[in-house]
């Protein structure tokens, strides 16, 4: 068994599914993932291939439970879930998951991508919001001097963080997720 924690974010999946192939092409095998870690097992090189999917949200449990089975009946095995993030395994010997011209495939897939990448983005600012707000009250609240203090520290920490976290990490990878989708769309129209 060997554990290794790796970090890819979101816009980085394709470059994740390509280092879990690496590692089963060099025989070691996805057992189980959590937060930038992966576990592997010993085995023979190549057997399988590997694929990273999303479960949108929004499916019922009816629709999901389909997907599950449609995978079963493809002897495609889930050996991973991470927040929204399938990670699906098949023997190599039955060829690879997609066709190789798919683009409509690929632009569906991507189009997950970004949905995930901006339900995350809400739900941080959603946080992010709380906190000012608290921060905000708190501070009108009190007449201590000290506590006002410490309550406008926490709402300018807060929104300043989430100015940060927002232009530095995650505008830049929904600019990346947004070109590839854009990039898909050119590829079907020049196929229409």
């Amino acid at each position: 068994m060997k554990k290794v924690w790796r970090y890819y974010h979101i816009a980085e999946y394709e470059k994740e599914e390509q280092w879990l192939n690496e590692m089963a092409k060099e025989g070691w095998h996805l057992t189980a993932v959590g937060c930038c870690r992966y576990i592997f097992r010993r085995g023979n090189p190549g057997e399988y291939i590997y694929k990273l999917d999303i479960v949108e949200r929004t499916a019922s449990d009816e629709v999901k439970e389909s997907y599950f089975n449609f995978l079963t009946e493809c002897d495609i095995r889930i050996v991973g879930e991470w927040k929204d993030w399938l990670f699906l395994q098949k023997k190599a010997a039955d060829g690879p998951f997609d066709m190789k011209d798919d683009t409509y495939a690929k632009l569906r897939h991507v189009n997950k991508v970004y949905s995930f990448a901006v339900r995350t983005l809400c739900r941080l600012l959603a946080i992010f919001a709380v906190i000012v707000i608290v921060s905000c009250a708190g501070n009108a609240l009190t007449s201590n001097m000290n506590l006002k203090e410490f309550f406008q520290g926490i709402a300018f920490g807060t929104s300043t963080s989430a100015i940060i976290v927002l232009t530095l990490i995650w505008v830049p990878i929904l600019k990346k997720l947004r070109r590839k989708v854009n990039q898909l769309i050119d590829e079907i129209g020049v196929i229409v």
